[in-house]
C-alpha cells in the first residue's frame, strides 16, 4: 500500500519504509527502511530512541531537500 503524508510522525509510525521525496519536480531524496517491532503501540513506539531516531532523520532530510530548493531560485 501507499499512502502519502506530510505528518512525520505519522510516516514513521504506520510505515515498514519511508521514501523522502524533494519538491517537484518530485525525486527520491530517500528510501529509509523502518524497522520497528510490530504490532505497535502508538504511545509506546513513539517512547523508544528508534522512533526519535527515525523521525529526526526524515525530518533532516525534508529540511534538507527544502533548503536545496530554495537554493536553486525554484520557487516551488
Amino acid at each position: 500500500m501507499l499512502f502519502v503524508t506530510h505528518d512525520i510522525d505519522e510516516a514513521v509510525y504506520l510505515s515498514d519504509r519511508v521514501v523522502v521525496l524533494s519538491q517537484g519536480p518530485s525525486v527520491v531524496v530517500e528510501d529509509l527502511p523502518v524497522e520497528l517491532d510490530r504490532p505497535r503501540d502508538q504511545i509506546a513506539t513513539k517512547q523508544t530512541a528508534l522512533f526519535g531516531e527515525l523521525r529526526e532523520n526524515v525530518y533532516s532530510l525534508v529540511m534538507a531537500s527544502q533548503r536545496r530548493t530554495s537554493l536553486s531560485g525554484d520557487p516551488h
